[in-house]
This record gives C-alpha cells, sequence and structure tokens, in this order.
C-alpha cells in the first residue's frame, strides 16, 4: 500500500519500523560506546519529542548510577540508587508510577527504559515529559524499548571489540616485548665485555621503559656490588647495598613502609625494586626510579624488566667466571712454576756417605708445599740433614721453606755449632715472618768417620732410631718452634754415637696426621710398625714402604705435605 493511502497508525507504525532499521545499521556498525549513547538520546528525544533525556550509568561497585551524558535542562546530579527489582517483568517505568523513583521525578524525568541485554545491566535512559505535555503513546514505548535493547547490544559488542583490540595491542606488545629480548639476548651472550653488557642494560631501560634513574647491584662472593646506575644523585654503602637483599619478595612497590626501613631509596627516588635470583647463583637487587612518561609500570612491564635483568646478570656473572678462569689458569701456571723452583731446591740424589746409605722424598699435597728437607755433604763427606714443616700451605708456605734453605746454605760453610746456627735462624725467621707464620725444624750432623750423630730438634716431630733388640727412640731434644718467640735461651744439642743397622727416619706430620675415611690418623705406631716390618730392607725400601702404607690408608687422599729421610748405618 503506498505510504500516502496509509491511515495515521499504518504510517507510524511504518516509521517506527523504519526508525529501528536504520538505527539498528547504524548501531552495529558502530564499536564506539559514546557515539552509540549519544545517538541513543539524539533519536529519543526527536522520536518522543521530549524536552529532556539522559543515560544514568550504571557502577556495580557501588551498586548506584549517575548521569554520563544529557541533553536538555534537568536537575539531577548526584549519584541515585535505583531499584533494579522494578525492572525484572518490565524494561519501562514511569516514575510517577512509583514512590521509588520520587528521586528522579523531581529531577525532571518522567520515564526510565532500562539498557540492558540478556547478560548485563549497563544503566538507564531517561526522559522528560513531551514538549505538547502529551503521554506518551503506547506503540512509541514500544519502539524506543526495542531501541534501547538494540543500543545495550550494540553497547555489549563495543565493549568487546574495544576489549579485542586492547588484547591485540598488549599482544602485539608482548610480541615486540619478546623480539627485544631475543634481540637482547643475542647481544649480552655475543659480548664478554662486561662494559658492553652494561651500556646494553643501561640503554634499553632509557630507551624500552624510558627509567632514567635505577641502579642494578649484585652479590658476589658475598659481599655488594653496583654493576649498573644512572641517575640516582646519591651513593649507596655496603650497609645499605646489603639491607636490599633481605627483602622477601621478589617485586616491592616502593611504599611509605619500605621508605621508613630504608630511608635512602626516597634519597634516590626509588619507586620500584626487583630481586632476581638466577638459578640459584648469587642474587642481584634492581632498583628503578619512576617513568620518564609517567605510566606506571604494568605486569607485562615487570615481566620484562625481570627477563631483563636475568639476561644482564647472566652475561655479568659470566664475564666474572671468565676472569675467575683465566685468574685459575694463570695462577696454575705461576704454581707451576713454583713447583717447579721449589722441587729443584730440593737435593736431586742424596750424596754418598760413608757409613750411611741415604733415601729422601717429599710429595706435596698441593702443587707447593711448606715441607722442607734438605742433605748436605762438606768437604770432609760429613753430612748435615734438615727436615722442617711450614704452617700452612701453597705459595706463601714455599716462599718461607725456600728462606729457610738459603740460610741453612749460607750457614753451611762457617765452622758453628748446631745449637748457635738453631738460634740464629730462629732469631731471623722471628723478625721476617708474621707472628701466625712458624716452621717445626730438625736438623743433625753426620760425622761418618765415628759414626756420630748431633742434632736440634726444634718442635718438629720427633725422628725415631731404629736398632735392633731395642724399642724405638724419640730424637727430641733441642727447642721451640722457629718463629714462635725470640732466642731467649739457647737451644740444647744431643749426641748420638750410632751401631751398624741403626734406622733413623726423619718425617713430617703429613705421615702420621694423614687420615683415613673415618677420620682416624695413620699416627706414630702405625709409622713405627711399618719401619718394624722392613728392618732389613735398604733405606729406599723402608721409604717406598712406608709411603705406600699411607697412600693406602688415607685412599691417595693427602691433606698435607709429606717428607722422608731415611737413613741406615752401614
Amino acid at each position: 500500500m503506498p505510504l500516502s493511502n496509509a491511515t495515521d497508525d499504518e504510517k507510524k507504525s511504518r516509521f517506527g519500523l523504519r526508525t529501528l532499521l536504520d538505527t539498528s545499521r547504524l548501531l552495529i556498525e558502530s564499536h564506539d560506546v559514546d557515539f552509540v549513547l549519544n545517538n541513543l538520546l539524539l533519536i529519543s528525544m526527536g522520536k518522543l519529542m521530549v524536552n529532556r533525556a539522559a543515560i544514568l550509568w550504571f557502577h556495580p561497585k557501588k551498586n548506584t548510577h549517575s548521569v554520563l551524558k544529557s541533553k536538555g535542562r534537568h536537575t539531577l546530579s548526584t549519584e541515585v540508587t535505583i531499584r533494579r527489582d522494578l525492572f525484572k517483568k518490565q524494561s519501562t517505568a514511569f516514575c510517577a508510577d512509583h514512590q521509588e523513583l520520587d528521586h528522579v521525578c523531581k529531577h525532571g524525568f518522567e520515564l526510565l527504559i532500562a539498557i540492558q541485554n540478556s547478560e548485563r545491566h549497563f544503566g538507564f535512559l531517561a526522559l522528560g515529559p513531551k514538549m505538547d505535555q502529551k503521554e506518551i503513546p503506547e506503540e512509541e514505548i514500544e519502539v524506543l524499548e526495542s531501541l534501547v535493547f538494540m543500543s545495550g547490544i550494540a553497547i555489549s559488542n563495543s565493549e568487546l571489540v574495544g576489549e579485542l583490540r586492547t588484547t591485540n595491542r598488549k599482544l602485539d606488545y608482548k610480541i615486540q616485548e619478546l623480539f627485544t629480548l631475543f634481540d637482547l639476548s643475542k647481544s649480552f651472550n655475543a659480548s664478554i665485555d662486561r662494559e658492553e653488557i652494561k651500556r646494553i642494560f643501561k640503554f634499553t631501560l632509557l630507551g624500552q621503559l624510558f627509567v632514567r634513574r635505577f641502579f642494578l647491584i649484585i652479590r658476589r662472593k658475598g659481599e655488594p656490588h653496583i654493576v649498573s646506575q644512572n641517575g640516582l644523585g646519591v651513593a649507596l654503602d655496603r650497609q645499605q647495598m646489603q639491607q636490599l637483599f633481605s627483602l622477601e619478595r621478589n617485586i616491592v612497590m616502593v611504599d611509605d613502609d619500605i621508605r621508613r626501613k630504608h630511608p635512602f631509596l626516597e634519597q634516590a627516588q626509588i619507586h620500584l625494586l626487583l630481586k632476581l635470583n638466577n638459578d640459584g647463583q648469587e642474587p642481584a637487587v634492581i632498583g628503578l626510579g619512576k617513568r620518564a612518561n609517567g605510566v606506571e609500570f604494568e605486569q607485562t612491564d615487570l615481566n620484562f624488566l625481570i627477563s631483563l635483568g636475568n639476561l644482564a646478570l647472566m652475561s655479568i656473572q659470566k664475564t666474572y667466571l671468565l676472569e675467575d678462569q683465566i685468574e685459575k689458569e694463570r695462577m696454575e701456571e705461576e704454581l707451576s712454576i713454583a713447583r717447579s723452583i721449589q722441587q729443584n731446591l730440593l737435593p736431586d740424589t742424596a750424596p754418598e756417605v760413608p757409613n750411611l746409605q741415604i733415601s729422601a722424598a717429599n710429595i706435596p699435597s698441593y702443587q707447593v708445599g711448606g715441607d722442607y728437607y734438605d742433605l748436605i755433604c762438606d768437604d770432609n763427606k760429613n753430612l748435615t740433614m734438615a727436615i722442617a714443616d711450614v704452617t700452612g700451605k701453597g705459595v706463601p708456605a714455599s716462599l718461607l721453606m725456600a728462606n729457610l734453605q738459603s740460610v741453612l746454605h749460607i750457614l753451611q760453610p762457617f765452622d758453628i755449632s748446631l745449637v748457635d746456627a738453631t738460634g740464629q735462624i730462629n732469631a731471623l725467621i722471628y723478625q721476617n715472618t708474621p707472628s701466625d707464620k712458624f716452621i717445626s725444624f730438625f736438623w743433625a750432623r753426620f760425622h761418618h768417620h765415628n759414626r756420630t750423630l748431633r742434632y736440634v730438634n726444634a718442635g718438629h716431630n720427633p725422628p725415631l732410631l731404629f736398632r735392633r733388640g731395642s724399642e724405638p727412640r724419640q730424637l727430641s731434644e733441642g727447642g721451640v718452634l722457629l718463629g714462635a718467640m725470640p732466642t731467649l735461651m739457647p737451644y740444647k744439642e744431643q749426641q748420638i754415637t750410632l751401631q751398624k743397622d741403626d734406622i733413623i727416619v726423619m718425617y713430617t706430620d703429613g705421615v702420621t696426621e694423614a687420615m683415613n675415611r673415618d677420620e682416624e690418623e695413620f699416627d706414630e705406631h702405625r709409622l713405627i710398625s711399618s719401619v718394624q716390618h722392613r728392618l732389613d730392607q735398604s733405606p729406599g725400601q723402608i721409604m717406598e714402604g712406608i709411603i705406600s702404607d699411607v697412600t693406602v690408608y688415607c685412599d691417595n687422599h693427602f691433606t698435607d705435605d709429606l717428607s722422608l729421610i731415611v737413613c741406615k748405618v752401614c
């Protein structure tokens, strides 16, 4: 039927349908909540010819509504509470019909239409009276209800599209972060220069996250060190840095409570602390100021910072490990040289002395040790034998041992008694070594023409004299350790006349203090037993037997240097 021949009711119905159709197209194509609400207000006012309209937006946490948008004059400016159960059976309510809506009615609105969909309530469309003061027809309300319902669906779709756009932006940002971290990982791994690693870390914070103020503290060998910082304006001392490692949480936003505990953080304007624990390695702490763009740190930013910090931490630790390895190799090379020098200080072979067979050996527990022995023969074929044990191990002990060896060789040509020589050696050691360094020392002179032995024992393990038919005898006469105290009293000397087949075993505590798996020492009685089983053997065989017994006993795990001199009178 042509529109010109239709009745007024039919014309209104067709107009309403056309309005709904045009509006639905407009709303469906829009993904903007603000656009949807503005159009809902304008179409409603134009359709009903009302003088005022407003969108009352719902706040779920407060369970209240407030004016979000409005057209025309009204006095509703505060939040209002509207009972939702009034709209359970219908979406429309005239304010004059409900006493509970008086507070809306008195502000110039007479009709409320709920904006909602099947899952959510968004708010209300509030309408004032028609400009001609007539009642709003039922059919117009029905059209308006349909329009509002479609608006609710459009709002829901707009929010969904907005969430998708936000998700896509976050996903794009996450992908960008992953590519950034991948590139950073390659840059960090490619560099063994700590300064270059620190530079990459610094400019990533500056350029990627707009952080101008930060520090990176790592703990190396128990001590905290700032390896990178920028814009702090204050210097952190050791105690302040150490406090940061006591943080219980890995991510800490610096609040008033944290500032009271650590006031230096406020001085440095640190806003965020991140504690890094990389695969059980020594931890690190990153402190960050606020971002230059004013944007707060989000969870994605924190994840990126933790990943960046761990990459930087691993790379920095790698440089330290490389330095340690280089230092270790350098030390091993120096120790090898020192070991070679030390071995050259010891006698190559035992000298040939009338009426005496001699064997000697030194086995250091480290590359260089503090044990020392010497065999010095004078022009008359008389033999000076010495054995000593310097406190400690390694290079310091070997240096002190070398000093002792040089002193003995300097004194050897002079006609000086063992007592006087020992006193002079003690004075020299005491005056020129630290108070915690001293030497246990035994030396003796064997005169081959009458087979006599003169000796002085300066605090050393007493050598053992084995004679057939007698118990082993300890050679202990002498005095205090070398370097322990000044020579206040002269050392004592003892003389022994030796007999054929007498055996003397001089040793360091690496022999008797060698331990088995039960931490029991080899002890002197096992040494005596080892020698007594070999009394008929040569000094070399006796010495090898002792070393073999000790090696088996401690399972080839020497915890101290081991030195032996074995003599047999012939």
